[in-house]
């Protein structure tokens, strides 16, 4: 799995574990931030809402 952190629509990076993009997130500016779970499958990645995780983090 790899976890993308993003704000508004746009990536801002993605990290290995769930607690470094969260980790993350503390160190930007106040919003609210999205965290998404990715599958790697090959050389693609995968985005399943049905399977995968997604939650808002809000940095305050």
């Amino acid at each position: 799995m790899i976890y993308e952190l993003s704000f508004e629509g746009h990536t801002l990076g993605y990290f290995p574990t769930e607690a470094e993009a969260v980790r993350r997130a503390g160190y930007l500016p106040k919003g609210h931030y999205t965290v998404r779970e990715w599958a790697k499958d090959g050389e693609f990645m995968m985005f399943d809402p049905s399977i995968n995780n997604e939650y808002e983090y809000t940095a305050k």
